[in-house]
Parts: C-alpha cells; structure tokens; sequence
C-alpha cells in the first residue's frame, strides 16, 4: 500500500507543481484586472508596468518554493530498494533454514531455544518464536525423542509486505519435503508448510521474526494445490499462495 502511494505521488508530483503555478499564475491575472479595473479605463500604463512587474516577482519567488518543495516531496519518497529486497529475502530463507534445521537436531527443546536466543539478538523469552514454534516443530518432527525427520526446502515464496520508512518487512510461505525420516516416526511423513514472517532495519538488521507451522488442514490444502501446478524451484520468489497460517489458536490437527 506504501508503495502504490509513492508511485501515485511520484507519477503526479509533477502535476502537483504545474497546477500550483497556474493557480498562482490565475490568482495574478485576477489581482491586476481588480487593481486596473478600480482605477477605471484611465489608469495609467505606468501603474500598470508596475503592478504586473510586482506580480512577475511574487509569480517567481512562488515557482521556486513550489520547486523546492517538490524536491523535498521527492527526497522524501525513495523508491524500493531492489538490492535490499534480495539480500533481505535471502537473510529470510537463511532464518527458515535454521528454525527448521532443529528437527534434526539432538539437542532438547531447551537448549535449541538458548542457542536460537543466543544466536539472534532479535530473539528473547517473550518471543513466540522460542516459546511456540520450536517447542512445536521439534515435537511434531520428532526432535524431543532423538534426531527427527530432516527436510529439505522444496519451495520458498517471499513477498514484501510492507515499507515504513527505512523498515521493510516481508512474510513468507516455505514448503519442506522429508527426506529421512527418524526412527521414531512412521515413513508417511509428510511435507510440512510454515509461514513466517519478519522485518529488518536499514541496515538489514532483523528486527522481528515470527513463524509459524501450517495445521494438517493447511497443509493437506496447500500439499494439493502445488500438485496441480508444475514443479517449483527452491527460492522461486513469486506472489505469496493465499494460506490460513496456524495460529495459536488454530491447534494442530495432525
């Protein structure tokens, strides 16, 4: 929505600065017929020199302001930056790649949610992140009794969401196809979906970071609909699918 704002505001600014000089421009022309027509049909070209000289000068300190100010109006609207976007999205799929990797992990729910904490400033014991999706993840993968199922990403959307500022933020829909599947699990595991979510400063700081995992519902409707669409490529980077993200009170259904 930003976005579409710049570009409107860009692609008339210019108009913006032509009508405010012709309504200067018409305000003149008004003031000198009233000033000539109060004096009646003899008034003098001498006062009229005068006063159209005047209003020449007030016509041209208007322009200039106006210029100035559109300047600024444009100062203040930067386009998007591409580059940013694609190290930003790449810093997403990194993000993805480690909350997940945790299926395969030895380690307890406890100390993947120290290390994650450790590892990422953005991240404390307020945030979901550790006190939702890891415990979850780990549990619906088999992580908390050994080494669980480990995926790989099999496809990857990033769409950017919103732009306040020098603040980008960008959610994401991430499918993960198992590729072996631990000992405590069955070989039907499935692939699972996750939607996240997350914003980086200036800088390309992350500043937030949420995510979630699709409930089995989600997932089954998801699972098919890629089936019906030619075979995606890691990373595409495209329009986000529409998808219900399981949310805390969306429980799991599988």
């Amino acid at each position: 929505m930003n976005e579409e704002i710049k570009d409107k505001l860009r692609q008339h600014a210019g108009k913006i600065l032509l009508g405010g000089t012709g309504a200067l421009l018409a305000l003149s022309v008004v003031t000198l017929g009233a000033v000539l027509l109060s004096d009646g049909p003899a008034a003098s070209d001498t006062q009229a020199d005068a006063v159209v000289h005047k209003l020449e000068g007030n016509l041209g300190d208007a322009q200039a302001k106006l210029a100035t100010q559109h300047t600024a109006l444009l100062v203040q609207l930067p386009g998007m930056d591409i580059e940013r976007v694609n190290r930003d999205r790449a810093t997403g799929r990194s993000l993805l790649l480690s909350l997940t990797d945790s299926s395969a992990s030895t380690r307890t729910v406890k100390e993947q949610q120290v290390l994650l904490d450790a590892r990422y400033a953005f991240l404390d014991h307020k945030s979901r992140v550790l006190t939702e999706f890891v415990p979850e993840w780990m549990t619906a993968t088999g992580a908390t009794k050994g080494a669980g199922t480990t995926y790989t990403l099999a496809d990857l959307d990033i769409d950017l969401s919103r732009v306040q500022g020098l603040h980008y933020s960008y959610t994401g829909v991430a499918r993960l196809d198992p590729v072996r599947v631990g000992p405590d699990r069955n070989s039907a595991a499935k692939s699972e979906f996750l939607v996240f979510t997350y914003s980086t400063s200036h800088d390309g700081t992350v500043t937030s970071l949420d995510a979630y995992r699709a409930s089995s519902k989600t997932r089954d409707a998801l699972a098919a609909a890629s089936e019906e669409q030619p075979s995606p490529q890691a990373d595409r980077v495209s329009k986000a699918p529409t998808a219900s993200a399981r949310t805390p009170e969306d429980p799991d259904e599988t």
